[in-house]
């Protein structure tokens, strides 16, 4: 019987082998997926913690820097002069907000933004408030630091050296000194113009104070009727929508209508829209007191001291006046002041706009129009153009980066001053950006946080219902078609680029360098920045000049939708 088993047991010996060798193959690629992922997953470990490493020393670096280095910067809580937003009580999720940080040291002067529509449903995320703390500008805390006061100085040095090279080359090639003065003159031809109608438009704005005092107090006396109330608001809000479109729809039509030369139509937009952005913060900030039921309170200064009066409380005359002037786009009743205005710093920061006016000038008749200024009179290949457009992209950079100096740093700053206005971050590290995310964030505070307010916030909790991307994406197109209006009027002509690299390009970058490494990604920020101003002022140039220069005829409305860059060669 032994024997008989045994060939039996070898039998099912060999067939155990030959199935351990069978499935041999399936081992070596489990494993080999295994060891893959392994790898994978401890290389992303390492990146990922390499990069939290940069990021904790970087900020011991500006900590370090922040203590010896500025110590004029903040005399508060440094939170509070990093940032410009605070949490509120309740959990909240800051960390993918448009601008995700935490304000410490401040306290919100908003109700929250919204509650959770059921009782027993999951509350979204309360977004931050915007706050504001009396703190200077970055650059002029920068320009403490005598090495970056050495760097200013450099700065005064080149423009100096420059404006020299102006003036001996108007003397002696053209026997005269113009200073740039034509470029002004053709510029602000008009100009009385827009100052007339910039006072006319405040005439209309001061309206609408009490336009709308005037529907708070009715809607009190209409609350024991709630149908007349309601029908008294809807038909205040179209009006009031009606009257934000008119508002826009003549400022545009008045650049076609006086013919502005670009200067002149952009001074009035821009201004234009700048109202109907503090109209709107105005209207909207103040329509959530009276429509939450907060009633005017009597000072309790007072010896009679009553109960409260039960009518809508609405900020007096002189907080609105005050805000329509106020270097902000965010509506609050007070906001922190400084003790005095130094006089100094005002008329430096309003010597700084006239010098780097002239800058523009001089840019303008040396490299634009000696670039462009022929174009469509002389012959024009492929090898010309891209000349011409590699020789603009340093001009180009200057333009932006002096443009940036002049409205969010002396510009503001100058308003600022002489109207004691204590927070002066009207702008951020933007230059230190790796992502495009931070860019928009930073570059321009002031409307950030106009349409993180008004916009991002009012499409997240009553539109897309959470949905950040989509309230993201709304923000980002809104932006860019005010953008592209702006430029379509004061050229007047229609030449969608700027809808494009700012609604379409600059929205997939944000999404394309979130995972970027900081230094790749700071490298690519002002390589794109540099090729796509360049590119963005040419085109404006080539197709102003090509409509200046070439005698093209408008029969059909499709016409005036093709550019006249194609149409002069084609």
């Amino acid at each position: 019987m032994a024997t008989e088993k045994q060939p039996q047991r070898l039998g099912e010996k060999r067939k155990e082998t030959e199935e351990e060798d069978a499935s041999l193959p399936d081992l070596r690629f489990v494993r080999e997926k295994l060891q893959k992922f392994q790898s994978k997953m401890l290389r992303d470990f390492d990146q990922r913690l390499s990069c939290m490493v940069e990021d904790v020393l970087q900020d011991l670096r500006q900590q370090e820097l922040r203590a010896h280095e500025f110590p004029n910067f903040g005399k508060s809580d440094p939170k509070s002069t990093w940032h410009n937003r605070v949490t509120s009580k309740a959990p909240a999720d800051v960390s993918d907000s448009p601008n995700g940080h935490a304000n410490g040291g401040a306290t919100p002067t908003t109700t929250p933004a919204h509650q959770s529509e059921k009782s027993g449903q999951k509350q979204r995320r309360r977004l931050p408030e915007k706050v504001f703390v009396a703190r200077e500008s970055y650059l002029t805390a920068l320009l403490q630091v005598e090495h970056m006061r050495t760097i200013y100085h450099i700065f005064y040095i080149i423009l100096i050296m420059f404006l020299l090279n102006v003036i001996c080359y108007d003397y002696f090639v053209d026997g005269r000194i113009d200073l740039g003065l034509g470029t002004f003159r053709g510029g602000l031809r008009r100009l009385h113009w827009v100052m007339g109608t910039w006072l006319l438009e405040h005439v209309f704005v001061l309206a609408l104070y009490f336009a709308f005092r005037g529907w708070a107090l009715v809607r009190h006396k209409l609350k024991p009727h709630s149908s007349l109330q309601h029908f008294w608001s809807h038909s205040c809000l179209i009006l009031y929508v009606s009257y934000q479109l008119v508002f826009c729809f003549v400022a545009s039509s008045l650049c076609l209508k006086f013919d502005l030369p670009f200067v002149s139509g952009c001074v009035l937009l821009l201004e234009s829209t700048r109202l109907l952005m503090k109209m709107h913060a105005f209207v909207r900030y103040n329509a959530a007191r009276v429509l939450a039921g907060k009633a005017k309170q009597e000072d309790p200064g007072e010896e009679n001291e009553e109960k409260p009066t039960g009518r809508p409380y609405v900020p007096p005359l002189s907080c609105y006046i005050y805000f329509l002037f106020a270097p902000t786009l965010i509506y609050r009743d007070s906001y922190p002041r400084t003790s005095h205005i130094r006089w100094k710093f005002a008329l430096n920061r309003l010597l700084e706009v006239v010098a780097i006016a002239f800058l523009f000038a001089f840019i303008h008749e040396r490299h634009i129009h000696e670039h462009f200024g022929q174009y469509g009179l002389e012959p024009m290949d492929a090898s010309k153009l891209i000349f011409k457009l590699f020789g603009m992209l340093l001009p180009c950079q200057v333009i932006f980066l002096c443009g940036f100096y002049l409205i969010l740093h002396s510009w503001l700053n100058f308003t600022a001053e002489l109207l004691r206005f204590g927070d002066r971050m009207f702008y951020k590290d933007w230059w230190t950006s790796h992502t495009y995310d931070a860019y928009y964030r930073n570059w321009n505070v002031v409307v950030h946080d106009w349409l993180y307010e008004y916009v991002y916030k009012d499409m997240y909790v009553h539109v897309f219902r959470g949905s950040k991307l989509a309230a993201s994406l709304a923000v980002f197109m809104i932006s860019a078609v005010v953008h592209e209006q702006i430029l379509g009027f004061a050229f007047q002509m229609f030449f969608p680029v700027m809808f494009f690299f700012f609604g379409i390009v600059g929205v997939s970058l944000v999404f394309l360098m979130r995972s970027a490494p900081k230094v790749l990604g700071n490298v690519f920020l002002w390589f794109s920045l540099i090729s796509g101003n360049g590119m963005l002022m040419s085109l404006y140039a080539m197709e102003h000049y090509a409509r200046k220069n070439c005698n093209l005829s408008h029969d059909n409305w499709t016409d005036h939708l093709v550019p006249a860059v194609w149409r002069c060669y084609n």
